[in-house]
């Protein structure tokens, strides 16, 4: 059999999106423990809206699962023109075993997402005086439920890596490449590090609606949600440059579960 053949039969573009899409799409089912309360919240507050609260609760899921789609299929065309890899598209389109190569990748992936969540929680202590007041009904409205970390992990270290890594961050990437080099070489550092940072700040100012719903926005509130969440996004885009989509997603994960126990046991009994 000759490699073109090969290559003809391997699996092509809807076969990879709808590994990766519904691997997402279920995780956003993590997202249930925040967006069941707001919607039954919203729902007795507007009772004229008349729609049933199953209908609510599925249009509130709507938003994120179009953004899952369109950047998981960006990932898909982008991401391999960069090198950037994800061992379960690999696994889809060659059959190669993801646990060998992810082995090598998950204790730089938990260290790095264990530092990030400290860290987060240092910097937050920091900007008390400056937010004192405002951290304050923000951290009341917030307060570290295991639905809300639960949220985290799923929605957070799957969803979120496919949107902002492998979709937005992938996209930044092949976008400064084509402009810089027009496509003629691997994309240099420089390209690589500018999509990293690029993708981080989209992923804080991604948090902005859910802080907004819990604290009126002032400029100090947003440039600490922007920052903090930033950092997070340096160190899951650098995983994901430097080792895979994976260990992205793992980080993000480990960073949930680190800033959660930190942030319960400073909380003491409810």
């Amino acid at each position: 059999m000759s490699g073109t053949e090969t290559q003809d039969k391997r699996p092509g573009f809807w076969r990879r999106f709808a590994v990766l899409y519904g691997i997402g799409a279920i995780s956003t089912l993590g997202l249930l423990p925040i967006v069941v309360p707001a919607a039954r919240q919203q729902l007795e507050a507007t009772p004229e809206l008349g729609i049933p609260f199953p209908a609510f609760v599925a249009l509130s899921l709507l938003n994120p699962l179009i953004i899952l789609a369109i950047t998981v299929a960006m990932g898909i065309r982008l991401a391999p023109q960069l090198g950037l890899r994800s061992y379960i598209d690999e696994r889809v389109v060659t059959g190669t075993p993801i646990l060998p190569k992810l082995r090598s990748d998950l204790p730089l992936a938990f260290l790095l997402g264990g530092i990030g969540g400290t860290a987060l929680i240092l910097l937050d202590v920091a900007f008390w005086n400056l937010l004192g007041p405002e951290l304050e009904q923000l951290g009341a409205e917030q307060r570290r439920t295991l639905g809300l970390t639960l949220a985290g992990v799923l929605y957070g270290g799957i969803a979120e890596e496919l949107m902002m890594r492998w979709g937005m961050m992938s996209f930044l990437a092949w976008a400064a490449w084509r402009l810089v080099s027009r496509g003629e070489s691997p994309p240099g550092t420089g390209v690589m590090w500018g999509a990293v940072i690029g993708a981080a700040i989209a992923f804080g100012l991604a948090h902005l609606p859910a802080v907004a719903a819990a604290a009126p926005l002032t400029t100090p509130l947003i440039l600490r949600t922007v920052s903090l969440n930033a950092i997070g996004g340096l160190i899951f885009g650098w995983l994901f440059w430097r080792r895979s989509l994976e260990a992205a997603m793992a980080s993000h994960a480990s960073f949930h579960v680190v800033f959660s126990l930190i942030s319960w046991v400073a909380q003491g009994p409810s």
